[in-house]
């Protein structure tokens, strides 16, 4: 549970107690535009349910970034974020509804798609960064959480985050927003300034946002810089004996024992506590042999140099005008830009040196380097960064037709640019530097080189890091090119009512680049793999509102998409052809009494393929497996022999990834029910139920699934010894065993990987809501909210031989959000914001649960029997676990269920000035109601807890 106090104070001169806030008349609200349909409607609540949060939310629950009060959300699922150790994009913050993954998430500024990020979520595939829109410009928030193709086409399957941003507004407002983490590291600072001017037939909305938060390593938190820190159950049968082999720093090894060479003695001590004396030890956990391969050099704290949290530097500009022609037409543009500074590390400079044969003893040799804070001169001589922009444009005229038809023209242009610069040790000069010159070549080819141990087993210089140290230049770009044209009204009067309709239609195109450091693969390893291309996408969608009776109206829609006219960048063309969807939606609203709607929507959904799994280019990598199909024709998974110390299974091969140019989109269904009932004046409650089922999901195959299932294929057994079964049916192993190419010697040459159909996944569950607002004469207004969910059902099948049981015990299976607001209508404020995250279940937290390689844990390992049907967090399963961790490494591993420190405070000031609300036809602008200036503070808990069931 989190907690978030706010409160604001206004100059004395405007202490004097408001009026008591009016009730909110609803049924008598203009008709507008509300996320989830195209059709304007004067009832906020329609057939599919719309979650929003309103800017003044958002500065009441303390939150500063778009992506931090959505990542709060019931509905957000977990993500590759900054805060991910080794995450591939990490200055990006993507939204993942439902659990369901980030690019199923449809963004939308202002109802306009933006472009992508450029660089792939998890190295695969594409989705939308919400960290880069100024907050300061935020009107509200509106999340659509379910299917929504036949509306907006693809991406929507999980639903549609529709950030609406400031316009009409009046005034001026500056805030001034401060805070830090209470255990140390990560200061934030804020500034913003948002306003606006309007006169009789034009307006002008502005925002500026300067954000900048500190990074923060493994070593501002001592209980997260080391292997040992890790939860319990993440430990394995070796670790629980024997505790962790710390992270190499310094390692001469023999590459065909795989032996550890000693260092000189007092080497590890030479580098400022930054190493420490280690011994490489391997435990088989079958028959129970101690292995020791040598002495080397560990990390002194394996993470201690990570980055757990990226830090930024943030700014942002927005412009809104409007101009009105006439009494009908209007015309509109809008500039949003976002500058962004992202510094990262997760994996400090090191170096791979060899195969090489030492000259003195004939030995074929291998060396690893990690390289130091101590050397470098400070963490940000360490640090990685991206340099971030991006921009948005877009322009449009809109009006009334024939006094009874809205339409609107819009174009628009979206860019992103990521500039990533990445620390890397240049392999050809260190192996210069600690080698020197190779004295000649053996009979197989391997260089030979007289080890220079002076250098090899001493700490470097500053200057001696920045001669080894380049930094590598990986760039990226996105685009999106737009324009659509929209007409909604009453179509013909019904025999219940009007009939209404919209329709649209659009048409993009959109592309993207991949640049790597010319020097990759040749100089240093990178990430990044060139490619790219662009595409076309056409539209055209209907969305009708039909009264059926006085108290029941039926909403149905659909839509049609092509993408095609594909183009790579590459310079062998890729043959992809066209895709093209269709999709329906049907929902009902029943108002029996003018209190209560009862609501239900059935939807599909669909999702085009990412350009990046169609058009991704050819590349090749180096990568260390377990050759499953060796360890088990030659017996080796008999003795627990497949692993790391036998260099017969355990070896190098070149692991090879690519577009698959016919894959076909993904599908969906979905449907929600509910109802949504005002109780009372101030107080309402409503309540969804939700169902969504995807197929033909697009899932990239790693490499151990491919080794996995051909050793399957080839023996019928599993690298445990069970029996293998076929999960894809006839034709999967020729598929798998094609994708595993071998030597003569029986020895994996590559293996080719690459994105296919396959998967399909299912999630249901329930959402609700409870809101009350309450005015008083004396004591001010008070306001609650509670959202609660439910996750009922998790099913993914990777294979659809695949056991369809409900995983929903491996996520977190509840969540309740809420806050409670008081205020005396402006002179101050006061809110309380609370999170709880209910239990999930942990596998073999100190449990006797056996592991997936079939050990099974006994009684000298310290575990405990503990029904896993249930929350196993519980105390006596903390206690044991804690207590075979202080057995097994000398420290303690976090108990679960105590309650932390704060973790963060922060104070801001706002100021405001107000300016005379003018009438335009028939909008009204307010101007600003924030107290001319106001202080507020924040401070946010964390208290871990965990609950038998839920």
């Amino acid at each position: 549970m989190s907690l978030a106090l706010t409160a604001a104070i206004a100059p004395s001169a405007a202490a004097q107690q408001a009026e008591p806030e009016q009730p909110r008349a609803t049924s008598t609200l203009d008709a507008v535009s509300v996320t989830g349909s195209r059709i304007k409607r004067a009832q906020v609540e329609g057939a599919q349910p719309v979650v929003t949060i309103s800017a003044q939310q958002i500065q009441q629950e303390g939150f500063a970034t778009v992506y931090d009060v959505l990542n709060s959300m019931n509905q957000q699922g977990s993500v590759e974020a900054d805060t991910q150790w080794g995450s591939h994009t990490p200055n990006a913050s993507p939204i993942n509804l439902r659990d369901l993954g980030p690019g199923r998430t449809l963004l939308l500024v202002n109802g306009h798609r933006v472009a992508d990020y450029p660089l792939p979520y998890g190295g695969e595939s594409n989705f939308s960064n919400y960290s880069n829109i100024p907050s300061a410009a935020v009107e509200r928030i509106d999340i659509l959480t379910g299917g929504a193709s036949a509306i907006y086409g693809s991406d929507a399957v999980a639903g549609v985050v529709n950030v609406i941003l400031k316009r009409d507004y009046q005034g001026d407002q500056v805030r001034l927003r401060g805070g830090t983490a209470t255990e140390g590291g990560r200061d934030s600072f804020d500034v913003s300034w948002a306003g606006g001017r309007t006169g009789e037939n034009w307006s002008l909305t502005y925002a500026l946002q300067a954000t900048r938060r500190d990074p923060l390593s493994g070593r501002d938190r001592p209980e997260m810089d080391d292997s040992d820190d890790m939860a319990y159950s993440n430990w394995t049968g070796q670790n629980r004996r024997y505790g962790f082999n710390p992270f190499t720093g310094l390692s001469l090894v023999d590459a065909n024992t795989n032996e550890r060479i000693a260092p000189p003695a007092g080497t590890c001590a030479r580098f400022g506590g930054e190493f420490i004396d280690g011994q490489r030890l391997s435990y088989n956990q079958n028959t129970g042999v101690v292995t020791n391969a040598g002495d080397y050099c560990g990390v002194a704290r394996d993470y201690g140099d990570w980055g757990l949290v990226t830090g930024s530097e943030d700014y942002s500009a927005y412009l809104y005008g409007t101009w009105k022609f006439g009494e009908h037409t209007e015309a509109w543009a809008t500039l949003s830009a976002n500058r962004s500074i992202g510094r990262w590390t997760y994996d400090p400079p090191y170096v791979y040196l060899g195969p090489f044969q030492d000259v003195d003893t004939g030995r074929s040799l291998y060396a690893i380097r990690q390289l130091t804070r101590r050397e470098a001169g400070g963490w940000d001589r360490l640090a990685n960064y991206n340099k971030e922009q991006s921009w948005d444009l877009s322009a449009g005229l809109r009006g009334v037709w024939a006094d009874r038809f809205d339409w609107e023209l819009s174009v628009g242009r979206s860019r992103y640019t990521v500039d990533e610069y990445v620390r890397t040790v240049d392999t050809a000069r260190a192996t210069d530097y600690f080698l020197g010159s190779p004295t000649g070549t053996a009979a197989d080819g391997t260089p030979i080189y007289a080890i220079n141990q002076a250098r090899l087993y001493a700490p470097l210089s500053s200057s001696e890091y920045d001669e080894l140290v380049a930094k590598s230049h990986n760039s990226a770009y996105s685009w999106v090119n737009q324009a659509s044209f929209s007409l909604s009204g009453d179509l013909v009067q019904g025999w219940a009512g009007p009939i209404r309709f919209a329709t649209v239609a659009e048409v993009a195109k959109q592309g993207y680049q991949l640049s790597p450091d010319p020097c990759a693969n040749e100089c240093y390893p990178v990430d990044v793999v060139d490619s790219g291309g662009e595409r076309m996408r056409s539209s055209a969608g209907l969305e009708l509102q039909i009264p059926l009776l006085s108290t029941l109206s039926a909403n149905v829609a659909g839509r049609y998409d092509r993408y095609g006219s594909y183009r790579s960048s590459a310079a062998i063309p890729t043959d992809v052809g066209t895709q093209s969807d269709t999709t329906w939606s049907a929902g009902l609203e029943w108002r029996p009494v003018e209190s209560l709607l009862v609501r239900s929507t059935l939807a599909t959904s669909f999702r085009a393929p990412d350009m990046h799994y169609v058009l991704g280019e050819p590349s090749s990598t180096n990568q260390t497996v377990i050759d499953q199909y060796r360890c088990i024709a030659t017996g080796a998974y008999l003795t627990g022999g497949c692993n790391d110390e036998n260099s017969n299974i355990y070896y190098t091969v070149d692991v090879n990834r690519r577009g698959t140019p016919d894959l076909r989109s993904e599908t969906g269904r979905s449907f929600t029910g509910g109802v949504v009932w005002d109780i009372v004046q101030g107080l309402s409650l409503s309540v969804d139920y939700y169902r969504i089922e995807l197929e033909e999901m697009i899932k990239d195959l790693d490499r151990d699934e491919i080794l996995s299932a051909e050793a399957g294929c080839r023996t019928g057994t599993t690298i445990s010894g069970g029996a293998w079964n076929n999960p894809g049916g006839a034709g999967y192993c020729d598929t798998i065993t094609s994708r595993v190419l071998r030597n003569a010697d029986g020895t994996i040459a590559s293996i080719e990987r690459g994105p296919i159909n396959l998967a399909q996944m299912e999630t249901s569950g329930i959402d609700a809501s409870l809101k009350y607002r309450l005015a008083t004469a004396g004591w001010g207004n008070f306001q609650l909210s509670l959202d609660y969910n439910n996750l009922l059902a998790y099913r993914e099948q990777i294979y659809r031989t695949d056991s369809d049981e409900n995983r929903r015990d491996e996520r977190v299976r509840s969540r309740v959000r809420g806050s409670v607001h008081w205020d005396n209508g402006g002179a101050w404020d006061w809110t309380v914001y609370f999170r709880r995250l209910g239990s999930m279940r942990a596998v073999n937290w100190g449990t006797c649960e056996r592991f997936d390689d079939g050990y099974q844990p006994s009684a000298s390992d310290a575990c405990v029997v503990t029904d896993t049907a249930t929350c196993i967090w519980a105390r006596a399963a903390s206690a044991t676990s804690a207590a075979s961790a202080r057995r097994s490494t000398g420290t303690s591993a976090p108990a679960t269920g105590s309650p932390t420190t704060p973790r963060s405070t922060s104070t801001s000031t706002t100021c405001s000035t107000k300016w005379a609300t003018r009438t335009r036809s028939a909008s009204t602008v307010t101007a600003s109601t924030t107290p001319p200036c106001s202080t507020r503070s924040a401070a946010k808990w964390r208290r871990n807890m965990c609950l038998r069931s839920d």
